[in-house]
């Protein structure tokens, strides 16, 4: 498909349309061209963007490390290699806090377990 709306855009990376806008706003999104009302119209690029930052920002990363990240990237100024640098040592240590927790949880899993059988092992 070559042009988007912002429905379906939306549709498309299965996000709320005011998620859209959200991102528009904050510069995360630029339309490609508009209609004659004056009606932004998005590419593919636009989608593959919208699906990219959606991943980072469900993975944790804050929106001002998005906008920064995408400012640099559609500015090309040469510094995006640091700044996809940087998003990984964020994604890499969200994984390190996710794995703890998942520890923390499993752990908590065995314990609950081993209370209730005792519970109904002496009930």
């Amino acid at each position: 498909m070559g042009a988007y709306t912002v429905s379906r855009l939306a549709q498309e990376a299965d996000v709320s349309v005011n998620v859209v806008r959200d991102y528009v706003l904050r510069g995360l999104l630029r339309p490609a061209s508009h209609t004659e009302g004056g009606y932004g119209l998005y590419d593919a690029g636009a989608l593959e963007r919208l699906r990219f930052v959606r991943a980072l920002f469900e993975a944790g990363i804050g929106l001002g490390e998005l906008v920064r990240l995408c400012h640099v990237l559609d500015s090309q100024a040469g510094d995006a290699g640091d700044c996809l640098a940087h998003l990984r040592a964020l994604v890499a240590a969200r994984r390190e806090a996710l794995a703890l927790l998942d520890r923390q949880l499993a752990g908590m899993v065995v314990a609950e377990r081993r209370r209730t059988a005792t519970e109904h092992h002496h009930g």
